[in-house]
């Protein structure tokens, strides 16, 4: 069976502590069709407010997956604590950047480099460098990390 392109949900958001970011859960069932082990980066909307590229995480204590919601994207989607909102999510997808690939295509250095990053390093690795709004600031981000000496 294929994975479904896009998942709707109800949730409600919350918020833990003071100091935390608002967050929404998802019950496991909802994504087991995606078959899920990892965090895994997700976009979508949130009451029809674009969520960019997110962390979607395993909640393990409560059975569920959560997405932090900083508080920009709150300000924007009108979100406050309590509040229903309906996500639309689908699964992001995990090509790696045009200037990653081709450092790792150059550089023998920068390909040893990222080979011994786990799967989790590899991720933020990627979407540090995706956020970088011009090629050279993706270039340069993904130089620094496997360049280094």
């Amino acid at each position: 069976m294929p994975k479904p392109k896009q998942i709707t949900i109800i949730s409600t958001v919350s918020r833990h502590h003071p100091q935390f970011s608002r967050l929404v859960t998802i019950s496991l069932d909802v994504v087991a069709p995606w078959k899920l082990s990892d965090t895994t980066v997700i976009e979508g909307t949130i009451n029809n407010t674009e969520l960019g590229r997110r962390s979607m995480k395993r909640w393990d204590d409560r059975n569920c997956w959560w997405i932090d919601l900083p508080e920009p994207l709150c300000q924007r989607a009108k979100l406050e604590t309590g509040d229903e909102v309906t996500l639309k999510i689908s699964l992001a997808s995990e090509d790696l950047p045009d200037e990653l690939t081709e450092l790792l295509t150059k550089s023998s250095q920068a390909k040893a480099n990222w080979e011994k990053l786990t799967k989790a390093q590899q991720r933020m690795l990627r979407e540090e460098i995706l956020a970088g709004k011009s090629s050279e600031t993706r270039s340069r981000r993904a130089k620094k990390v496997l360049l280094r000496v």
